[in-house]
């Protein structure tokens, strides 16, 4: 059947068309799609750890499992005051999946704007891990009584950490991860979730004022990710599960939340998540672990091109890299090809 063709389809990349269908869904079915596709693969690594996407699957239904078993109201929201660390998946798709709306907090935040944020999503729990830094601002912010609770959890269990990390108080308003989580049982029935429904509050900088939480529904975001498939797809020309996609961009922010973990769990790809962005770790993920892809920002992609001897090092491994967040200046690179 003939369609319209419009004149800037003109300069779309072969195969990319204006009309490709963007089917809303909710990030529930994109896990559990996925969980069912992939069972055993590698989903993430990190600190040399490989987690599959079954457990990334078992971790977020005994999350949201224990959400509801705290009756946590699904009028408020959970906050998640987390770097990038398997917590974060595993807390997102589990409050998703309990019908609980989540609002991400930056680590970079001072103690002012993340009680704005909390106030103003209606957050009562937070979860964190106990790097020194977070858990000391988590712990104010509890005592402050902006936050009734905390899930924290424990970065000991993916092996040495680059970062200081602190104890974990015992005290009856603060719970590790695993114990909130351990002998969850399952509802006979999960909370019916539909594209409508509020998925996320994703706070703005605040450089023009107080941050506010755009509101996200699991339509906005997963259509997101449809929208992105719908562009690089035909562009790639690559099958489920082929890449490794680097994960050095914070998955507080929505360009790492939707370009790598949503869309790659939709894929069925692997995740090489990172805490921060360090240029060696990057290269040595590119030539001893082959990856295939890279999103990164400016600053990654001033740092690496002026990395001592990147014109030597080896990218043969990538398919694709991709720049976001800030306009990506001509001056001053320099050529690794």
């Amino acid at each position: 059947m003939s369609r319209t063709a419009f004149p800037w389809e003109r300069s779309y990349p072969v195969g990319v068309r204006w009309d490709a269908p963007i089917v809303p869904s909710t990030l529930p079915k994109l896990l559990d799609d996925a969980v069912e596709a992939y069972g055993d693969k590698p989903a993430i690594e990190y600190r040399d750890r490989h987690i599959s996407y079954s457990e990334i699957g078992r971790q977020a239904d005994a999350f949201a499992a224990a959400l509801l078993r705290s009756r946590v109201d699904a009028t408020g929201a959970v906050a998640l005051y987390l770097p990038n660390t398997p917590y974060h998946p595993y807390a997102f798709f589990g409050a998703a999946k309990a019908g609980i709306r989540l609002a991400h907090l930056s680590p970079l935040d001072a103690e002012r704007e993340l009680a704005h944020k909390l106030h103003d999503s209606g957050a009562r729990i937070l979860v964190t891990t106990n790097l020194a830094s977070m858990l000391s601002m988590a712990l104010k912010l509890l005592d402050a009584g902006h936050v009734d609770r905390l899930i924290v959890g424990e970065d000991a269990v993916w092996g040495p950490c680059p970062a200081p990390t602190m104890p974990i108080p015992e005290r009856s308003d603060v719970i590790t991860f695993e114990a909130f989580t351990r002998d969850a049982a399952m509802p006979p029935q999960w909370p019916g979730i539909t594209p409508d429904d509020i998925a996320l509050l994703q706070y703005t900088g605040g450089t023009t004022g107080t941050p506010k939480g755009a509101i996200l529904t699991h339509g906005n975001l997963t259509a997101a990710v449809a929208m992105y498939e719908a562009w690089f797809g035909p562009q790639l020309n690559t099958r489920p599960g082929e890449q490794k996609v680097i994960c050095a961009l914070p998955l507080f922010h929505i360009y790492a939340l939707t370009t790598i973990l949503l869309r790659q769990i939709r894929n069925g790809n692997e995740i090489l998540l990172r805490l921060r962005f360090d240029a060696e770790t990057t290269l040595r993920d590119i030539e001893v672990k082959r990856a295939t892809a890279f999103p990164g920002v400016p600053t990654m992609w001033i740092a690496l091109a002026h990395y001592p001897g990147i014109e030597n090092r080896d990218f043969s491994s990538m398919i694709h890299c991709s720049s976001g967040g800030a306009p990506l200046p001509v001056e001053g690179s320099v050529s690794i090809a």
